[in-house]
């Protein structure tokens, strides 16, 4: 499975996808509210444990700024994240 996901200060979607045949194919989708979560990684947890998930191979997640030696910073949430977090909350 995929997460991926694009991660705003008003809203976050995240999505599930499967690889079948050299396509991708979507599982699950949500649209959360990002500032109902103290951080990224809550949402993303909510987000799996919500439904379906399976093994987590990849995650991509679109955000806004800068992503710097595999760390980010929200610009309008109180959110933080890194590549190795990311990796230990989906599993991957």
């Amino acid at each position: 499975m995929i997460l991926a996901g694009d991660v705003g200060g008003t809203k976050t979607v995240l999505a599930l996808f499967a690889e079948r045949d050299g396509t991708l194919a979507l599982q699950r989708e949500e649209v959360l509210t990002s500032h109902e979560f103290p951080t990224l990684e809550s949402a993303i947890e909510r987000f799996l444990t919500g439904g379906p998930a399976g093994t987590i191979d990849a995650a991509c997640l679109g955000v806004a700024g800068p992503v710097v030696d595999g760390r980010w910073e929200a610009v309008n949430l109180p959110w933080k994240l890194d590549e190795a977090t990311l990796a230990a909350t989906v599993g991957a």
